[in-house]
This record gives C-alpha cells, sequence and structure tokens, in this order.
C-alpha cells in the first residue's frame, strides 16, 4: 500500500487522494481478494499497540473501489474520499485497512485419497488517513510525574503527557525539565534539571494526537533526589 500515510485537508478543498495496492508477484499464482475500509484509530497509553474500533468512522469517508482482486504484478489505484458533514476542529487520524480475504483455489471440491491439511495466511496492511484543518498546533504538557521503582530497586520518572492543542505532537526532540519539591511541596528552583530521556522505539514511534495522552516511562534523571517532583516538556520545533 503506497503512501502508507495520506493526509487531507478539507480546509483547502485537498479532500481526496489516491492510494496504490499492489501484489507483488514473488512466488505467488493465485489471485488476491482485498477489501479495504476505514477504521478509527486510537494509540495505547504507553504508545505501543494501535488499536482500531469499529464505529462510524467509515462514514465520513467514500473508499473506491472498496473490494478489489488482483493478479501477481497487478496494482490497483484506490480513491479515498472525505465526505465528513463537519470538519472536525482538531487533527484526527484514522485506519485504512486492507484485509486480504479468503479466495478458493479451485480444487476444494476435488475428490481425495487421503487426508490433507490446508493453511490459508492472510495479509493485513494497514494505513494511516489525516484529516488536518488549517492551523492546527500541539499543546503538550506534563499531566503529571511520579516516582515508580522496577524490580530491582531503580527509580524511574513516569510522566503522563496530555496534548491539549488541535495538532499532533512528535516525541522527537523531547527535552523533560524536572524539579524537585520539599517536605512542604514547594519546588526547590535551583536545584532543577533539563535533560532529554532515550526513548525506546515504540515509545517514541506513534505521535500523541490532539485530545490523547501518553505515559512514558524513562530513567530518573541524575542529580535529583529520589522523591517529589513537578515536571515540564519542550519539543524541538518542526521546520
Amino acid at each position: 500500500m503506497t503512501p502508507l500515510i495520506t493526509i487531507l485537508e478539507p480546509s483547502t478543498g485537498n479532500t481526496s487522494a489516491e492510494v496504490v495496492v499492489q501484489y507483488e508477484q514473488g512466488d505467488a499464482k493465485v489471485p488476491l481478494a482485498i477489501e479495504l475500509k476505514v477504521k478509527g484509530r486510537e494509540i495505547s497509553l504507553d504508545g505501543s499497540k494501535v488499536n482500531y474500533l469499529e464505529d462510524k468512522s467509515v462514514d465520513n469517508f467514500v473508499v473506491y473501489p472498496s473490494q478489489i482482486v488482483l493478479m501477481p504484478g497487478e496494482a490497483q489505484r484506490v480513491q479515498v474520499k472525505w465526505v465528513g458533514e463537519t470538519l472536525p476542529n482538531k487533527e484526527i487520524t484514522y485506519g485504512l485497512i486492507a484485509d486480504q480475504a479468503p479466495v478458493k483455489l479451485g480444487d476444494e471440491d476435488k475428490p481425495r485419497t487421503k487426508a490433507e491439511g490446508r493453511v490459508n495466511i492472510l495479509t493485513r496492511y494497514e494505513g494511516i488517513i489525516v484529516v488536518r484543518p488549517a492551523g492546527v498546533r500541539p499543546n503538550t504538557i506534563v499531566d503529571s510525574a511520579g516516582l515508580k521503582k522496577d524490580s530491582a530497586g531503580v527509580a524511574h520518572l513516569v510522566l503522563l503527557l496530555k496534548n491539549t492543542g488541535t495538532g499532533m505532537q512528535k516525541l522527537s526532540g523531547m527535552k523533560v525539565r524536572v524539579t524537585p519539591l520539599d517536605s512542604h511541596g514547594k519546588i526547590i528552583p535551583e536545584k532543577s534539571t533539563t535533560f532529554a530521556p532515550k526513548l525506546r522505539s515504540e515509545q517514541s514511534q506513534h505521535s500523541i494526537f490532539a485530545g490523547f495522552t501518553r505515559k512514558l516511562d524513562v530513567p530518573w534523571p541524575a542529580g535529583i533526589p529520589v522523591g517529589p517532583v513537578r515536571a515540564a516538556v519542550e519539543f524541538a520545533k518542526e521546520k
């Protein structure tokens, strides 16, 4: 499926795009039946998993053709069009799912002289549709910051980030400013530190879309006493 990410901007008249679905030649000799549909898309709190929703997202799109059959080496252009009645006020992401449907090989009714087994392996591709209103901007804040110790007793800083803006927030270039609190819950500004935590790939591969939260577990910053802290984040400006 090319491209895997399709961006639509209805406010500028960009309401449709083409996606190419190609059946690579390889060693295959049988046709491939594919059904395409749009689903709601959410990222799990820890950023490691994509969840697809059986909601009314499909009502906002027309996918044509939504069912195709390809022979090995063939490709098909598919049009995806936004037909939603109301333009969203924030950036929203959807899943464009291409599921392979089982196809009979033509010999299912042939008499068998001995027991046989057959395994069908079905392919599924997951693309992304982004509907982007004009002038969207992320605004990501630290909703909470806390202490967690692993099984070895090593301290970790657990951040709950919330994107209160209208555009998606990429996690690349993130810096965290951490300030310890005294016994009365007041900040100790002279002991604060700013660091760039090294995020694992599963933590950073998905952006935080508007209205969503993300939980990050990172190493405790050096020089900060283990205990209550206050944190803030900043991100590299996109060019």
